[in-house]
Formats: C-alpha cells, structure tokens, sequence
C-alpha cells in the first residue's frame, strides 16, 4: 500500500480498507442516507460499523461529531452532494472532499483542508462547516483513527478530472 492517496496505481481499494478511511467514507455514505430516506436502517448500520470498530463507548462520541458534521454539510453545501450507495467500490468526487477535508484536518494540511472546504461548502457557511469537520477529524484522530493524507496537488487533479468529465458531456468518472 502507498501511503499516499492516489487512485491510479490500485492501492486505492487497500486505502478504502483501512478502519479510518472505512469509518469516514462509509460512515458518511449511511449518514446521508439516513438524512436522505429518513429511514433509521442506515444509521443503525453506521452505528455497527462504529461500534464494531471503535467499540460502544467510543463508537458513541464518533457518531455524535459524524452527525453534527453531515448535519452542517446539508445545511451549507454549495450543491447537492453525491455519494455511492455504501459498499460500493467507488469514489466521487464530493467523497474525496469530504475524505480530503478530514486527512487535511488530522494531517495539518491546511491547503488540502481549505480547498476541500471551499468546494463542499458556500462561502458564507465555510466556518460551520469547518468547525463540525474539526470535531469529527479531532475525535477519530483521539481514537487514533487517522486517515493518510491527501494533498492539495491531489485533489486538484481529481477536481480538474472531474471538471473535464463534465464539460464534455460525460458523467463524472469514478476514482477507483
């Protein structure tokens, strides 16, 4: 495995297996769906997978700061965000924020943190956003969860790729 985040050399599906990635990528994906179906299935599969991971005391603090932080994107998203349907073996682009965001906060890596924000979130709600994201990578970070960094150079490549996908008239391609 690389120990950066990269999605052209296949150790993109070993990245997305390990337990802090897992938690934020798939625990994101349940949480959205939870908000979206307002259904309690895919928060009561968030809460298993955190439990399973962390362990009952811990997985509840985690899924605390994991709502606040998908409550505050809903309300301050620039857009609709997208997700893939939990399991999947694929990546889009607001995931990758969403990911980036968090690795940026854990890792100190104030670029990767500021462009992920400034493209999840309006400019006016940045600091909302900012502050759920900073509980959320703060508390995983103190379960020592903590997600590889993704660089600023990165994400700018995924975004870039993303970009001409849609100029062009295709769908966004997937990351891995």
């Amino acid at each position: 495995m690389t120990d950066r985040f990269n999605c052209q050399n296949g150790a993109s599906a070993a990245y997305f297996a390990r337990q802090p990635e897992r938690l934020v990528l798939e625990g994101y994906r349940h949480w959205t769906r939870g908000l979206a179906t307002r259904s309690r299935e895919p928060w009561d599969q968030a809460a298993l997978l955190y439990s399973d991971t962390l362990g009952v005391r811990c997985a509840t603090t985690a899924l605390h700061a994991l709502s606040e932080f998908v409550t505050a994107l809903g309300r301050c998203a620039a857009c609709p965000l997208k997700t893939f349907e939990s399991g999947s073996n694929h990546v889009c682009r607001d995931e990758v924020l969403v990911m980036g965001l968090i690795a940026g906060i854990q890792n100190h890596d104030e670029a990767a943190a500021s462009l992920c924000l400034t493209e999840l979130s309006c400019a006016s709600r940045c600091d909302e956003v900012a502050l759920a994201a900073g509980s959320f990578a703060l508390v995983l970070r103190g379960l020592d969860k903590t997600l590889l960094p993704i660089p600023a150079h990165v994400v700018r490549d995924i975004l870039d790729r993303s970009r001409a996908s849609a100029y062009a008239g295709r769908p966004s391609p997937t990351l891995h």
